[in-house]
């Protein structure tokens, strides 16, 4: 057992001062006033920084130099758990964009085997695509974007949402039967990259489709007219997905899907191999992107994906859209956490969680990382 002293806790819900968290077994026992922190207990003193849950990432492509379309392999989901720890991230979703039905079926091989010998890190796979719009593709391959496939559907639902937590797909692109049969697995099915009616869009969102793909990109635009799939999702409110680099959304945007969605909004980083690594090119969905200015874009102008972490994004939700860092940080855990389903075990600092927190100074620079109560990562200022 440990205990956690000399700290703000931001435990999801309150922000706690003069007490400790007690940890045993990877797991929170605890949250006690210091007096009563049991003498046999080895104790951590944070000195005065702020303890939060662990960051939780729904949608990263790659990071350390690795894309996980372009290397479907344990060794890069080691990379990828390795890198988002340094940002204070401690569970994420690999994603997997448009591909063959060879690699869907190796990317589901490969998270079902490295999560059977490491489920700390790697909360599951997405799969974004490739039943998407090809009007809407952004920098997904328009040659892997294709009909849906019952067969591959079938294998989707049989492997579960323990290997494949989130798909993505563009309503308008999939029926209600295959959204049911993912739905019935257990599956979160996501909206996105698509050119949808506001009223499909709302009818889907009633009937399966629980969430939201990176709002504002790679969907129709918001006109008077034609509401598309950002006014379905403005008007029905499901969890909702924004990718808060400046690059992607206006910052104005982030502010009015907030007021809107409340607490259905929660960030995401898109990274790509370029985060956390010095490389400046790379290929994504077949296209070379390079990074410029913080800016990853194809030679059309597409942008491809970011250098986002998460406690960036966090520090741009506070300094830019002008949130309350107690919000930011629910923005950042608890709610991709409910989104997901996993909220009874992650995205909270209280008795039964995994003991999976970050170490923040009060700038919200990552000091170190607690991984299932092991502080396993210390960042040099």
């Amino acid at each position: 057992m440990k205990a956690l002293t000399n700290c703000t806790i931001y435990t999801g819900r309150d922000i706690l001062k003069g007490k400790a968290v007690l940890l045993k077994n990877g797991k929170i026992t605890d949250i006690v006033g210091h007096d009563a922190i049991p003498s046999d207990l080895q104790t951590f003193d944070l000195q005065g920084a702020i303890l939060a849950p662990g960051f939780i990432d729904l949608q990263i492509n790659g990071c350390g130099g690795r894309m996980f379309n372009d290397d479907i392999s344990e060794e890069t989901l080691h990379v990828m758990c390795r890198t988002t720890l340094q940002t204070g991230c401690t569970g994420f979703l690999p994603t997997l964009i448009s591909a063959s039905n060879a690699d869907m079926h190796k990317a589901m091989e490969v998270v079902s085997r490295y999560r059977s010998k490491h489920p700390e890190n790697v909360l599951g796979l997405h799969m974004e695509g490739p039943y998407l719009n090809s009007a809407r593709s952004g920098i997904h391959s328009p040659a892997m974007i294709r009909s849906a496939d019952e067969n591959m559907l079938s294998c989707i639902a049989r492997y579960g949402k323990d290997v494949v937590r989130l798909c993505t797909v563009a309503p308008e692109c999939v029926s209600p039967q295959q959204i049911e049969e993912l739905a019935r697995a257990g599956i979160r099915i996501a909206a996105g990259h698509s050119a949808v009616s506001c009223s499909v869009a709302r009818e889907c969102f009633r009937t399966g489709i629980a969430m939201s793909t990176h709002l504002f990109n790679a969907m129709e635009p918001l006109a008077g007219r034609s509401p598309g799939l950002v006014g379905a999702i403005f008007l029905e409110r499901p969890w909702t997905g924004i990718i808060a680099d400046g690059v992607h959304v206006a910052w104005e945007n982030v502010q009015l899907a907030k007021r809107i969605l409340g607490e259905k909004l929660f960030c995401v980083t898109d990274a790509t191999a370029a985060m956390g690594s010095a490389i400046s090119e790379f290929n994504f969905g077949g296209h070379k992107v390079v990074l410029k200015e913080g800016r990853c874009t194809s030679s059309d102008g597409t942008i491809g994906g970011s250098v986002l972490t998460m406690d960036t994004a966090v520090r741009n939700c506070t300094s830019q859209a002008g949130f309350a860092l107690e919000e930011a940080l629910r923005m950042a855990s608890l709610y991709p956490a409910q989104a997901i389903g996993l909220d009874a075990e992650y995205g909270r600092i209280a008795p039964g969680y995994w003991a999976d927190m970050v170490v923040l100074s009060k700038d919200i620079q990552v000091r170190s990382v607690f991984k299932r109560g092991q502080h396993i990562l210390i960042v040099e200022d």
